[in-house]
């Protein structure tokens, strides 16, 4: 199944000679109804182009054809004009390189059951682009893949971060663009070959190579657990890269669909990247990943300090994942100035659900901006009804929370036998701060401690009647 939607169509298209300078974009067709005539769904086109090219054309054709699984090929099935979105194109991080958003939206209606292929193509792709022979006679062309099935409904994959455009030379950067699929649907992602036409680009090289492209110090890569890229650049100007996404069900390949994105580098030395200066004190899993476990119905924040060291440049900062849309109660995510200089305070807030709970976790973007560079880090979030964090001699310590906090946090402790358990908060020189002891009969409880602390990091040490430590966690303060 996986040669179906691989396979490449050798069919030529035409050449449109309405846009040049195309930096990249996506297909992602999504599922709204079934009837006597049709498969509906929801067609959605973004293009991204720079300021210099000759402007869009505010109508756009995709092609649409369908496999014939006695040959193998998709055959062209019909032709689709989508218009131009009511948003209108949006200049953004014009700072240093104008960049147009064009989003296209239709909807588009499937005759019957099948493997479809959704293909958009135009010329011409930015000259400027470093990393292909020969950009400006290329094609930009996108294609999607989706099992069109009525009585299973499917949606393609998407990404959840909006791109990003600049960053500077000879500096580790992250960006997550977030895979994402709104069924559910198990997802692989990767690096490709971006296409043109009815093939690949010409001379395409990838950003890996440390002779051209990347220092040692952050080889370009895409983690294949939570689609984060890292790179630090090894030379200036316009590179392209394309993502991949394949969506399975029940181990099945049922779509896939790709982003290609342009990056300009450019030599800034003295514009720093801004950043989440506590993203340490979140918890980690085995793999090192930051990872945190929410229990239902659990009052979860997360308190993240961001903040940049050129003190003149204003910082943003943002959240995106699927929690603050596709989850049953919806997360939240505030910013407040902190009052020192120019950091700030991003609150995330969630009460998970019973039914949000799952096995994957929920993937979050923090990213923070000073108007030109950004930088993305990223976040797991399981919602789960396993409390357990330790088990010592019969107690068991669970995770405290909320976790920053403020005056007050809380702790689930279960004992198989009647304990004495002290509390110790000490700061980070090791200094104790605060101190309690409580006896604790058989069962389950939960304890409730006050804090008279200032902003800041601390340990909280557990520990039974013996003096042996049952847990120790990191908290932070923030008033």
């Amino acid at each position: 199944m996986k040669k179906i939607f691989t396979l490449l169509l050798a069919i030529s298209l035409c050449v449109s000679a309405y846009s040049t300078h195309l930096m990249g974009g996506q297909i992602s067709a999504t599922y709204l109804s079934s009837d006597s005539n049709g498969i509906h769904y929801t067609l959605n086109l973004d293009v991204y182009r720079d300021t210099i090219g000759i402007p869009m054309n505010l109508n756009q054709t995709v092609d649409v054809y369908e496999l014939d699984l006695s040959t193998g090929s998709y055959n062209f099935l019909f032709s689709d004009s989508i218009d131009f979105g009511v948003s209108g194109s949006m200049p953004t991080m014009s700072l240093v390189y104008g960049v147009e958003i064009y989003h296209f939206s239709d909807s588009i209606v499937f005759p019957t059951d099948g493997y479809y292929m959704i293909k958009w193509d135009d010329c011409c792709r930015n000259g400027a682009i470093i990393n292909m022979v020969s950009p400006l006679t290329e094609d930009m062309t996108f294609i999607t893949y989706v099992n069109v099935n009525s009585s299973d409904p499917n949606s393609s994959p998407t990404y959840l971060a909006p791109p990003v455009i600049y960053l500077p030379a000879n500096n580790v950067w992250q960006y997550n663009p977030l895979p994402f699929d709104p069924d559910g649907d198990s997802l692989v992602w990767n690096l490709s070959v971006p296409l043109s036409g009815t093939g690949l680009v010409t001379g395409y090289e990838s950003l890996d190579d440390t002779v051209l492209y990347s220092n040692t110090t952050g080889i370009f890569s895409m983690d294949s657990v939570t689609g984060q890229i890292t790179w630090s650049p090894k030379m200036v100007g316009n590179f392209v890269v394309s993502f991949a996404i394949e969506e399975y069900r029940n181990g099945v390949l049922v779509g896939a669909m790709s982003r290609d994105m342009q990056f300009v580098v450019i030599p800034d030395t003295t514009n720093a990247f801004p950043m989440i200066s506590n993203i340490n004190n979140v918890p980690t899993n085995s793999m090192g990943y930051p990872y945190v476990k929410i229990n239902p119905g659990q009052n979860y924040q997360l308190h993240l300090l961001a903040s940049d060291p050129d003190l003149n440049d204003v910082v943003s900062l943002q959240a995106f994942g699927e929690s603050f849309s596709q989850t049953t109660t919806l997360s939240d995510f505030l910013v407040t100035p902190t009052g020192n200089g120019n950091e700030i305070n991003g609150k995330f807030s969630w009460i998970p659900d019973i039914s949000d709970v799952r096995e994957s976790p929920y993937i979050v973007v923090f990213r923070t901006s000073d108007g030109q560079f950004y930088f993305d880090e990223t976040i797991q979030f399981e919602v789960t009804l396993s409390t357990e964090l330790a088990n010592v001699n019969g107690c068991h310590i669970s995770e405290i929370y909320p976790n920053p906090a403020d005056n007050r946090l809380y702790t689930p402790v279960s004992l198989d036998k009647s304990e004495t358990i002290s509390i110790e908060v000490y700061n980070v020189l090791g200094v104790k701060q605060q101190d309690e002891i409580l006896d604790l009969s058989v069962g389950s409880h939960l304890i409730v401690k006050e804090l008279d602390l200032n902003s800041g990091q601390y340990l909280i040490v557990f520990k039974n009647s013996k003096g042996l430590i049952l847990s120790t966690q990191q908290l932070v303060v923030v008033k």
